[in-house]
């Protein structure tokens, strides 16, 4: 399933859309690691958790039931997707990211390119995947890549700072 990654307006939301459907909604806010996921009437809430908060846990809003999380082993971040355990790899495709299976085919994979107001971006996610897990990947795959694209502009503003 082929997405695309949409930020319609200078709000820090981003729309999943499949054609010109939005599948999913993704709010992140600017100083806090949290956001929201909306994929039809389900609310979704991305926090941190763990001891050292480097996992992700991902609730439903109205129910507090952790759906799915993004914890770390070793050093790469893990998924469990309908029973199936994903790591977060860099593909090697211009910047491409996305979760692999065991055997190294992308489940779910994308890449976002950074504007100067606005990020878009693309996301594709495997055919054997279900529908409600693929848009529920589709989003935090969303949401790791915009994370990834802020975190290098900010390091790459530090470095200019630091040598002007």
């Amino acid at each position: 399933m082929k997405l695309r990654l949409v930020q319609p307006k200078l709000r820090r939301a981003w729309e999943v859309r499949r054609g010109d459907e939005v599948v999913a909604t993704l709010r992140i806010p600017l100083l806090r690691r949290r956001a929201e996921i909306e994929i039809g009437d389900l609310k979704l809430a991305i926090e941190p958790s763990g001891l050292t908060g480097t996992s992700v846990a991902v609730r439903d809003t109205a129910t507090g039931e952790e759906r799915t999380r993004i914890g770390r082993e070793n050093l790469r971040r893990v998924l469990e997707l309908g029973g199936r355990r994903t790591e977060w790899r860099s593909l090697g495709w211009a910047g491409t990211y996305g979760f692999v299976d065991a055997d190294g085919k992308p489940v779910v994979s994308g890449k976002v390119s950074p504007g100067l107001t606005r990020t878009s971006g693309e996301i594709e996610v495997a055919d054997d995947v279900p529908q409600d897990e693929a848009l529920l990947a589709a989003a935090l795959t969303a949401y790791l890549l915009i994370r990834k694209a802020e975190d290098n502009s900010s390091a790459a503003g530090y470095t200019v700072a630091a040598t002007g």
